[in-house]
Formats: C-alpha cells, sequence, structure tokens
C-alpha cells in the first residue's frame, strides 16, 4: 500500500496539523487524514502544494509499505 508520510517534515518545519491545513489550504479532517497515513487518494495540486509548504519533493513522502 501507497501512503503520504509527512509527520517528520511538519516536525522539521515547527508546523502543527492546523497551520499546515491553512497553508496547503485544505481542511483540517484531511490534513488529519493524511497525517494518520489514511488517505486514498490525493489530487495532483494538492501533492504540489504539500511538497511547496514542506520544502520536499514526492518522493521524500510517499512511502510503501509494501
Amino acid at each position: 500500500m501507497i501512503k503520504l508520510n509527512i509527520k517528520d517534515k511538519l516536525t522539521e518545519k515547527g508546523l502543527n496539523k492546523n497551520q499546515f491545513s491553512k497553508l496547503i489550504q485544505i481542511g483540517y479532517p484531511a490534513v488529519c487524514t493524511i497525517d494518520d497515513g489514511e488517505t486514498t487518494k490525493i489530487s495532483f495540486d494538492t501533492l504540489e502544494r504539500i511538497c511547496k509548504v514542506l520544502e520536499c519533493t514526492p518522493n521524500d513522502i510517499i512511502v510503501s509499505d509494501d
């Protein structure tokens, strides 16, 4: 299963989920789902905003548990 792992990047940037939610312009519940690794789909626009805010590439935050 492929999922997003943003916990370390959020900590590194000193951001909480509420701040992050505002920066990437999605709702707090959606950020909680992403942070918990329970996201089942994500738009490229959202992924791009996440990467810009966290100053990373998709390779840095997309993980596979296989």
